[in-house]
């Protein structure tokens, strides 16, 4: 960080954490994983595993045993085209493996990525949420992300220009969530103002790391660090738990 800059992370607020049978179900890349570690560190007090896993996870008995988050990462882009899973059986695949759930918002889905995530597969959301029974679940759609923008051996790169197309799209995709109902978590704006600030990772386009250290009795924890990361997940926090809270 810049000397002067003020610090992001300061203004970051998590809310009281909701005290429900929750179930937390993240489709998405290694953004969305980055957040889903974060919230899971913020509901825990700590992390006590964490891996880059891209496949599925679950982890119940969070939040004192009221709280299921769940993963299943999208796209797949290193296997051939005609080999990835499609979006539609990758969500369904994880909905079944974090079953039960409930049709309100105790079930949260939170979709989106850096760039792959288009309004075809918001329509293909809509569906399976609806033949499965869970019209009612609380839907976040994280927005596009900048990154890409340093050229890397086996990793596209991403020009200015084609940012500015992906702000466009970044836009349109928040008109079709609205559409659906859901709500919105714009993280572009964000990420592009701030895109010297990406962490580790040659594909430059993750705000967060995680990195271990000793705890009480010298078991090893986790730590999920980056001061972007954690706003936009503090803006999901808030998002959420609103509907998980009492009226005042």
């Amino acid at each position: 960080m810049h000397p002067g800059t003020p610090s992001l992370l300061s203004a970051t607020a998590y809310p009281s954490v909701p005290r429900e049978m929750l179930r937390l179900v993240f489709v998405g890349d290694s953004t969305n994983r980055g957040m889903l570690y974060a919230l899971l560190e913020w509901v825990n007090g700590t992390l006590t595993s964490w891996d880059k896993t891209h496949d599925l996870r679950l982890v119940r008995g969070a939040n004192g045993g009221d709280t299921t988050f769940a993963f299943a990462y999208y796209p797949r882009f290193w296997l051939p085209s005609n080999k990835r899973p499609a979006f539609d059986h990758t969500l369904n695949q994880l909905l079944q493996r974090v079953r039960p759930l409930t049709n309100s918002s105790d079930t949260v889905v939170v979709v989106g990525g850096v760039h792959w995530l288009a309004a075809q597969h918001l329509h293909m959301l809509t569906a399976t949420l609806q033949r499965e029974g869970l019209e009612g679940a609380l839907v976040v759609v994280k927005t596009a992300g900048a990154g890409f923008h340093v050229a890397a051996p086996g990793v596209h790169t991403v020009s200015k220009k084609d940012h500015a197309r992906l702000l466009q799209h970044s836009l349109h995709l928040a008109s079709v969530a609205h559409v659906h109902g859901y709500l919105v978590l714009d993280t572009f704006n964000m990420t592009a103002a701030r895109y010297q600030h990406f962490l580790q990772g040659k594909c430059a386009c993750h705000f967060h790391k995680v990195v271990s250290r000793r705890g009480e009795g010298g078991n090893t924890e986790y730590h999920v660090e980056g001061e972007i990361n954690a706003v936009y997940t503090s803006i999901l926090a808030n998002t959420i738990c609103p509907h998980h809270l009492p009226a005042r």
